[in-house]
């Protein structure tokens, strides 16, 4: 079983170390640094050694969420706080992958954690129905009048689409008959197209300009 590793950001350790040792307790995780500074978290963060950040939503900004996959593209995002947290959607459309309500048992947080790593997104109610509306608010207003569709491939175009159904990237890659490492390769290839930075970004942006549907027809 391979071992996931996590990084960890927020006010307060006293809060943070439970979580730390409720991940770790099972072996399926290893918690690489628990920091409350944020200057720590970054130089812990731009050496890459983490799968998963896990931070508290009120410790980053939209700015800092883009840089850190900016130089940490396979790095993912779980976002800890509250949903009616104002500048929540924002830090998903930024990057973020996940979310989890914050207070909350270890017990439960840890399999958050673990339904997020195996799928590579997590976003439970409320918070889905917030995401939904602000996509059909951009449909609304803007739709994809003026945008100009990306030229995807068609294996391209087929794991956009695998993406939409929340598929991870060892599901694609049994689907196609394909490694792993081809498969992340696609999908980056898929992000640069669409200009996205993360797997939830290129999702909307695949419903928002309708290429889920096109890609589900061909």
């Amino acid at each position: 079983m391979s071992i996931t590793s996590v990084l960890m950001l927020g006010s307060h350790r006293s809060t943070l170390e439970p979580l730390a040792l409720a991940l770790v307790t099972g072996r399926r995780f290893d918690v690489v640094g628990i920091e409350t500074d944020r200057s720590r978290f970054w130089a812990i963060a731009l050496d890459c050694s983490a799968d998963i950040a896990l931070v508290e939503a009120g410790s980053v900004d939209v700015a800092s969420v883009r840089e850190l996959l900016k130089v940490c593209p396979d790095m993912r995002i779980m976002l800890i706080g509250t949903p009616g947290d104002p500048q929540l959607i924002d830090l998903l459309v930024a990057g973020a992958d996940g979310f989890f309500t914050r207070g909350v048992s270890p017990e439960l947080t840890v399999e958050a954690v673990r339904m997020f790593n195996e799928s590579g997104v997590l976003l439970p109610p409320p918070l889905s129905r917030l995401v939904l509306d602000r996509l059909r608010y951009l449909e609304e207003h803007f739709g994809a009048a003026g945008l100009e569709h990306p030229p995807l491939g068609k294996r391209e175009a087929l794991v956009l689409r695998m993406l939409t159904t929340g598929a991870t990237n060892r599901e694609i890659a049994k689907s196609l008959d394909v490694s792993v490492s081809t498969v992340k390769n696609q999908v980056a290839a898929v992000f640069k197209k669409l200009g996205a930075s993360s797997r939830s970004e290129a999702v909307a942006l695949a419903f928002r300009l309708r290429l889920a549907e096109e890609t589900e027809r061909r």
